[in-house]
């Protein structure tokens, strides 16, 4: 593993960091989640793949900029930066439920930069907190009750430097209620994983219907934040399509 400071053009400093080899994929946090939130599944896929994640502007250590640019728009923007900085032509792309948003949006914004999309979790509606609570709750007692062992969450997946700052950068999703004239524009490959307890799987089944290329993967016994509760099935499903 290796991390780095990069500095973008406004002030802000994105932490980053990059493990593994072969095909790059660009990594996405969920909301309030730092890169930490990765490593499970980065320690499942780096002996195949070159895994690139950073914690958004304003979040974990990562410095927000002089303007603040607290917009999915801003964030898709950085996610060129880094891979200028690193060498990168082109990558493949991947995030989970609010970093999924992110995804989307960069996938459209920068068509030529990405080859392919995964969003696990995938919302385009407004979020219903309470709901996806409820879900994990439920998803919990399904793993329980299969016998599946709970993985711990990694160290640090949601320590941040100025919490109050990433509290402003996850708000970007209020600027876009909808996404679906993003999903109606992706012209990639696209792989949608969310649980079966998620209640974002209404949401990612109505974004399939109006993929141009898009499948749907439902993971058992999971809720919201499926890297989170089950990184080793949301590593087995995804694995294949990114190495296609």
């Amino acid at each position: 593993m290796s991390e780095r400071r990069i500095a973008m053009q406004d002030g802000a400093v994105l932490r980053v960091e990059e493990d593994g080899r072969g095909r790059a994929v660009v990594l996405v946090n969920g909301a309030f989640c730092t890169l930490r939130q990765w490593d499970h599944v980065v320690a499942a896929l780096r002996d195949d793949l070159r895994l690139i994640r950073h914690d958004i502007r304003g979040s974990g250590e990562s410095r927000n900029g002089a303007d603040a640019g607290n917009c999915f728009e801003q964030y898709a923007d950085d996610l060129v930066a880094v891979l200028d900085a690193l060498g990168v032509d082109d990558a493949m792309l991947w995030g989970m439920a609010w970093g999924a948003r992110v995804a989307l949006v960069a996938a459209v914004r920068h068509p030529e930069r990405f080859r392919r999309l995964v969003l696990s979790d995938l919302g385009i509606d407004p979020a219903d907190v309470e709901a996806q609570k409820g879900g994990a709750k439920a998803a919990a007692k399904a793993r329980a009750e299969a016998r599946i062992e709970e993985i711990p969450r990694p160290e640090g997946w949601r320590d941040h430097a100025d919490f109050e700052q990433a509290r402003k950068a996850m708000a970007a999703t209020f600027a876009h209620p909808d996404l679906m004239p993003f999903v109606e524009k992706v012209a990639i490959p696209t792989l949608i994983a969310t649980g079966d307890h998620d209640p974002n799987l209404v949401s990612s089944r109505r974004a399939l219907a109006r993929l141009r290329d898009g499948r749907l993967e439902v993971l058992q016994h999971t809720g919201h934040g499926s890297l989170l509760q089950r990184p080793e099935v949301v590593a087995r499903v995804v694995a294949p399509f990114l190495l296609k």
